[in-house]
């Protein structure tokens, strides 16, 4: 139980301050608790042997006192010496009682009177006008004269004062307690405000992920000048491997650097044979329409065809390999496995299509030439992996697939998609869109003859994602989410 509770405490989402707080607020009523029970178990033991020790004293001197009157049956004298020790503020009660049956009394005294005497005290409850009930202790003591028992004398003393200096003792500790409680909170709270703030500042400084040389140059020497030291270095560590990751990811694809800066020790990735589309795109006549423009409009134009593609890509769930010129080669399925790789490059070329268009759109209110595409498309197996040698690899894929997907490309029309036979025998595909069978060609390289298909329009289902997906590209950030990639 004890375990349950500390580890409940440990992990609340608490501030270090107010767990101070807490584990010093109950330490100190703990500790509290124990003294104030010792101290009131110890006060009440005096009290209570003092009270006996008065008790047996006053009933002794009265036994003593009222022998002779007793004997020698002077009423008179019974009478004084009785009343006389209910005068007393603490005296409730007291009674000489003879061999024969009760002499004189005055205060309360026990309804019944023992029938044998003994030196211990004993309680009972008197009930006043109002039927209320007050404790009260009751002495007896012999009386002998000359060694002759001639009765007995009683004293009863009100107890309700021993629980009123109970009840005393334990407020005075109870208003000792909450407020060291509260001196200890406030202490505590201030301690470990002052304790915790370079915690805080670590922390602080980890949510900004950059480093803080604020901490290092506070001038501590102490452990927590060290720790802001190595944490200083650890910072700018971090902070060199995100840039060196987000170079990384403008040169290869994301996937492909995040499984290389997963395993530094062994950055050549194992290759493997897998099931993936290859896409390749290329703009229709580059070398007419960038014959008459300048360098740095080529560029311009590259940059914002090719950002197209890799937007497009990106919402797709595939990547770019490679782009080669105005041409690029996308890849799905590869290294991550996707079963719906074939349609989400289906997906993938209707939304650079969709993108150009609005990229023609703008070229044609300037009075420039449009752009017209050609895409290809195959599926099947590809060998991914490292090309290359030892001092300069690339993380691409190679097989007939590929080959296969470039002659399409190489062969489809203007602004038309063709797919491979493998790809239109994929689950999902015919679904699609109508595709448009071409008759049996030889391409160059194959000695078979290949049966492409050219995809036409995208089905009813499909329109709705690519109309959105081209939206979200223009009008921001591409983020692609489970809604956006549509299964």
């Amino acid at each position: 139980m004890f375990g349950w509770l500390s580890r409940l405490f440990r992990n609340a989402a608490l501030p270090i301050a107010i767990k101070w707080t807490l584990a010093i607020g109950a330490l100190v009523t703990l500790v509290m608790a124990t003294l104030g029970w010792f101290l009131i178990t110890q006060q009440y033991s005096i009290h209570l042997r003092e009270v006996e020790g008065f008790g047996k004293l006053l009933v002794e001197q009265l036994a003593h006192s009222a022998s002779e009157p007793l004997l020698a049956d002077d009423k008179f004298n019974l009478e004084g010496l009785v009343s006389r020790q209910t005068q007393s503020r603490n005296v409730v009660g007291a009674a000489v009682v003879g061999a024969s049956g009760l002499r004189e009394k005055s205060g309360a005294i026990p309804p019944q009177v023992p029938a044998r005497q003994d030196d211990e005290p004993y309680t009972w409850f008197r009930s006043d006008d109002q039927g209320r009930r007050h404790p009260v202790i009751t002495f007896v003591s012999p009386i002998i004269f000359k060694q002759v028992q001639a009765g007995v004398a009683m004293i009863s003393l009100d107890r309700e004062f021993i629980d009123r200096q109970q009840q005393r003792t334990i407020r005075i500790i109870s208003y000792a307690t909450i407020s060291l409680i509260f001196i200890a909170a406030i202490l505590s709270y201030l301690l470990g405000k002052r304790l915790s703030r370079p915690i805080t500042a670590l922390a602080r400084a980890g949510s900004l992920g950059q480093p803080t040389p604020l901490l290092s140059q506070q001038g501590r020497h102490d452990e927590i000048g060290q720790v802001y030291a190595h944490f200083d270095r650890m910072s700018a560590g971090l902070l060199e491997k995100r840039k060196v990751e987000e170079a990384l990811s403008r040169y290869v694809s994301p996937v492909v650097a995040d499984k290389i800066l997963a395993n530094l020790s062994q950055p050549r990735l194992t290759n493997q044979e897998m099931d993936g589309s290859v896409l390749f795109c290329d703009i229709v006549g580059f070398t007419e329409l960038s014959e008459d423009l300048p360098p740095d409009e080529v560029a311009a134009l590259l940059n914002l065809y090719l950002g197209a593609i890799a937007q497009a890509a990106h919402y797709s769930r595939g990547f770019v390999d490679k782009f080669i010129g105005d041409s690029a080669m996308i890849l799905f399925g590869i290294p991550e496995e996707d079963p719906e790789h074939a349609q989400q490059a289906i997906r993938c070329a209707w939304l650079i299509q969709g993108l150009v268009r609005h990229i023609n759109q703008q070229r044609l209110h300037r009075g420039e030439d449009p752009i017209k595409l050609r895409i290809g498309i195959n599926s099947g197996p590809v060998l991914a992996g490292n090309i290359g040698t030892p001092d300069r690899m690339e993380y691409t894929v190679v097989g007939d697939t590929v080959n296969l997907a470039s002659r399409l490309c190489g062969i489809a029309p203007a602004d038309g998609v063709m797919i491979g036979e493998t790809t239109t025998s994929l689950p999902g595909v015919e679904r699609m869109s109508a595709l448009h069978r071409q008759k049996p060609i030889r391409v160059r390289g194959r000695r078979n003859l290949v049966t492409p298909a050219i995809v036409g329009t995208p089905s009813r289902e499909i329109i709705p994602w690519l109309q959105r997906s081209v939206e979200q590209i223009l009008n921001g950030p591409a983020q692609c989410t489970e809604d956006d990639s549509v299964s």
